[in-house]
């Protein structure tokens, strides 16, 4: 069993790491914002210019269309930062407790909530030679199909780790 110290360690190490991460990635999209937000100022300086005849329409359309187009580089790079970026590690830290605590928090709340969750994860349910049997919604069916898999393959391992005691709430 690992120590609780050194598991926060580990934890705050990771949320650290990925504030890091995030940090690095909004100052690459605010550098190129500023560099598209520089081409916008000198198109919208170079109309000026060219409405008072100080440059030739051709030159405009030239410059312009270059820089557009190196506007629409930024943004692509923009977009691929922020698509590429994973979902806050508190989030999926937050998502793991809450869902390690989903059978405690459950059974502490009301029945009109409890039925709004069930609800929400069973399509079908009937009995059947006194047992219980439903389908649930998507994707909750697929997890359920995968966790029974999971726990079918290991119990052909012996030793694979299901039933290790580390994993017991104290």
């Amino acid at each position: 069993m690992i120590p609780q110290p050194i598991l926060d360690w580990l934890g705050n190490s990771v949320l650290e790491s990925d504030r890091t991460e995030q940090a690095t990635r909004e100052r690459a999209v605010k550098r190129l914002e500023a560099a598209y937000d520089r081409l916008k100022a000198r198109i919208e300086t170079m109309y000026l210019d060219k409405l008072e005849g100080r440059i030739s329409g051709e030159f405009f359309d030239q410059r312009s269309a270059e820089w557009r187009r190196e506007q629409d580089g930024l943004l692509g790079k923009i977009q691929e930062i922020r698509k590429a970026a994973p979902a806050p590690v508190e989030q999926a830290i937050e998502t793991l407790r809450l869902t390690s605590q989903a059978c405690q928090i459950f059974q502490r709340q009301p029945a009109s909530e409890q039925r709004r969750l069930v609800q929400v994860l069973i399509q079908r349910a009937a009995w059947k030679d006194g047992e219980l049997h439903t389908k649930l919604f998507e994707p909750f069916e697929i997890l359920r199909h995968s966790n029974q898999e999971s726990t079918r393959k290991e119990k052909g391992l012996g030793g694979a780790g299901c039933d290790s005691g580390i994993w017991l709430l104290r």
